[in-house]
This record gives structure tokens, C-alpha cells and sequence, in this order.
């Protein structure tokens, strides 16, 4: 334990490290949330002594704690607090409270004292830091944290946490489902995906794919505090591609049948049994919609060059940055018609957009058609065909982004 851990030298001060005795096994991902003063200081290529994969992260606690995709690429993390500030410490142990399970947190204090650990350690914190800490502090937290994930959990290493990718539709009718299912069976070409479809009044993910499922996401929702990965695999119908899918309810359900807490346990038990979750959203904002949005790795914001198109998805994008996801999107402009010379135009439409368009699928009504119709993949109706080549060079850039921000397991 790092409880009472002696004056060191803050890490990147110069002096030689005793350096912790590394152990074997896989290295820990370890977030450093500090404040940028004490950030500055570090010397981030000396931690590589470390058995640890370690980043730090500046933008403070809350920002961290609603970074749900970097919270499932984080193993273990360290906070820095002041115990004396009341609202700071209670979000530090509400924070540890809803994570601690699965992430052992780290406090990390100026100024240390026997009460203030005290005080630390008789709530959800995993263990203690001094700044400034030395390596070797570091490296005995690192390996404390090692320990309690290793009581926590069955099996070696890391547990799985899927990268999400959610489409959600500017506004109704555009093809958001028809990319979800098309991108998504590419995927599961080479890995465990699993697609929910969110839409509980319009849902038509399962009808594109020719399944017929027993179960629905409404079972899902009646098994509330029931919801486990077992149960979670039984309600997913397996398409021929190999897709798995969690259908949207036979009838119209209440949109506010969902809720935020049910969908961070829907989340993490598909993010832990799946190489990748896609989730085919409605295009509506409610507290459960916005609490699956924060959890997506990549947000795919379907639209169509017309003027609704163009303006109900600059709205999105408007509401996408309130809510600090405008990083995360990627627009995709649907049903595009090619010039002259078979290029698109979209200067017109970034321009009203104030955005970036990252995709841009052709109108191909004959094939789409038949492939949703026949509940098959764009290549199985017409091999070639150029909105086929192109889904699949979006779904090969949105792969090609998610294993730049990190492994899955």
C-alpha cells in the first residue's frame, strides 16, 4: 500500500529511482486525472518502467467521468483530490462508488496526513498517493490496483470492453437503420458484434435483416436488476452473417420505457460480452438517449443533402456539442447523387453544416431495396455495386479509428 508513502521525488525530478520490482502479467491501462500544475511535472517516458499503460488525462474529474469510452479503456485510475473540499471529495467517492467495482480509484493529495487518509480510505477509494509521489509509489499503487482487479474478477488481465458505435438519423426515413445493419454485418465478419436496435416505437433493424426474433429489448427491460450477460446473449437473435441483434418490441413501447440506469447496465454487459456494440438509435433527445450517446466510442449522424437534412442535422451537431460529443461525430450524408465526372460536391453542404461530412453513400435505391427486403448484405444483392464499396470504406475508417484509441481488451 501506498497509504503513508515516504517524501519521494516527484517523478521526472532528476533523481534515481529505486524503481518497484516489476511483476508479470498484463499491463495495466492507468489514467492519471490530475491538475495540469502537477501534470507538468511528470515525466511520462520514465513511467514506462512501469508494468502499466499510462496517460494522462487534464480535464478534471467530471470531464473524466463522462468520458464513458475512456473509462472503458481504463484499468485503474488516479484522482487528484483536496479531502478538504467537501463537493470535491463527495464526487470523488460517488465516482468511486459507481466504478470501484471494475476500477480501482486512486487518490492522490498535497500535503498528506494520517487523518486524511483516514478520512480517504473509509470510503470506496482503492488506496492513498502523497504528491508529489516518487516511481516507486507509483509503481506499489499500480500493483495494489493489480491486486484488488485480480480478487474482482475470473480470469487474467483486463476484462473485454467493447468499442460502441451509434447511428443515430438527423431526422426520420433517411437510411440510418439500412447503414447500421449493413456496416454492422461487416464488422462480424471478424469479430463478436452485437447491434441494438433503440428505437422502441420504429424499430426495423431485425425486419432489414429477415429475423424473427422471440425476444426483444422489451425483455431486456422487464428483467431490470435480472440483466446479465447470459440473459443478455439469450434475448440477441444470430443473423447468417454472424450478427448478433437485439430487436426493437414487436408493439409500440413508451419512449421513456428506458431509462439512464438500465442503459449503463445494458452498456456494460454488452461492452463485456461483445468485440463490438453498435447501437441503432432513434433520432431523439430524452435522458436515456443521451446516456447512450455518452457511452458510443464514434457517433455516425446519418443525413441527406436536402434543406430538412441539412438543417435538422446542423441542429444535432449544435446539441452534440452541448453535450461535449461534438468530437465524437462523424457525419454521414446519405443518398448522394455523383457529378459529372462521378464525384460528389459537398463544399455546400459543410458550408451549412459548419462541419466536416466524413462519408458520403450513393443513392442506390434497386440495391438497397433488395438487400433490405431479402434480409441480406449489399455485396450478396450486387457485388460491386458503389454504395457497397463505400459502406464498407467507411466501416474500415471507423475500424481503422477505434483501434487507434486502444484495445478492446
Amino acid at each position: 500500500m501506498a497509504l503513508l508513502a515516504r517524501l519521494g521525488a516527484l517523478v521526472g525530478d532528476g533523481s534515481a529511482p529505486s524503481g518497484p520490482e516489476l511483476v508479470e502479467g498484463p499491463a495495466l491501462r492507468v489514467t492519471l486525472v490530475l491538475e495540469p500544475a502537477t501534470a507538468g511535472k511528470l515525466d511520462m517516458a520514465r513511467l514506462n518502467v512501469l508494468n502499466a499503460e499510462i496517460r494522462p488525462f487534464d480535464g478534471g474529474l467530471d470531464a473524466f467521468a463522462a468520458n464513458a469510452p475512456l473509462i472503458r479503456r481504463t484499468d485503474m485510475v488516479v484522482v487528484e483530490i483536496d479531502p478538504e473540499n467537501a463537493k470535491a471529495l463527495a464526487a470523488l467517492e460517488q465516482f468511486a462508488s459507481g466504478v470501484g467495482g471494475r476500477i480501482p480509484v486512486v487518490a492522490a493529495v498535497h500535503d498528506l496526513t494520517i487523518s486524511a487518509t483516514r478520512r480517504l480510505m473509509r470510503s470506496a477509494i482503492a488506496d492513498v498517493l502523497p504528491i508529489p509521489f516518487s516511481l516507486e509509489e507509483l509503481g506499489q499503487a499500480i500493483e495494489s490496483g493489480r491486486e484488488r482487479i485480480t480478487q474482482a474478477r475470473t480470469g487474467d488481465g483486463p476484462v473485454r470492453m467493447a468499442h460502441i458505435v451509434a447511428f443515430q438519423g438527423a431526422l426520420g426515413g433517411i437510411g440510418t437503420s439500412m447503414i447500421a445493419t449493413q456496416a454492422a454485418q461487416l464488422w462480424a465478419k471478424d469479430r463478436s458484434v452485437l447491434l441494438i436496435d433503440m428505437d422502441l416505437q420504429r424499430g426495423n433493424a431485425a425486419l432489414y435483416l429477415n429475423l424473427k426474433p422471440r425476444l426483444t429489448i422489451s425483455d431486456l427491460i422487464e428483467a431490470d436488476d435480472r440483466l446479465d450477460g447470459e440473459f443478455l446473449k439469450m434475448v440477441s437473435e444470430r443473423h447468417q452473417s454472424g450478427l448478433s441483434v437485439v430487436a426493437a418490441p414487436a408493439d409500440m413501447n413508451p419512449l421513456d420505457s428506458l431509462t439512464p440506469d438500465f442503459i449503463d447496465r445494458l452498456m456494460d454487459q454488452a461492452a463485456q460480452q461483445f468485440d463490438m456494440v453498435v447501437l441503432d438509435m432513434p433520432g431523439i433527445w430524452m435522458d436515456w438517449t443521451a446516456a447512450a450517446l455518452q457511452k458510443a466510442d464514434i457517433i455516425a449522424l446519418v443525413t441527406q443533402i436536402t434543406v430538412s437534412g441539412v438543417q435538422q442535422a446542423r441542429r444535432q451537431l449544435d446539441v452534440f456539442d452541448a453535450n461535449n460529443l461534438g468530437e465524437r461525430v462523424r457525419v454521414v450524408m446519405n443518398r448522394m447523387t455523383p457529378g459529372l465526372f462521378g464525384k460528389y460536391d459537398l463544399s455546400d453542404a459543410e458550408s451549412a453544416l459548419r462541419h466536416r461530412v466524413h462519408f458520403a453513400l450513393a443513392n442506390d435505391y434497386p440495391t438497397v431495396s433488395a438487400a433490405l427486403d431479402e434480409g441480406r448484405s449489399l455485396s450478396q444483392i450486387k457485388m460491386k455495386a458503389r454504395i457497397e464499396k463505400e459502406i464498407r470504406a467507411m466501416a474500415a475508417a471507423l475500424t481503422e479509428e477505434m483501434t487507434a484509441m486502444g484495445a478492446t481488451a
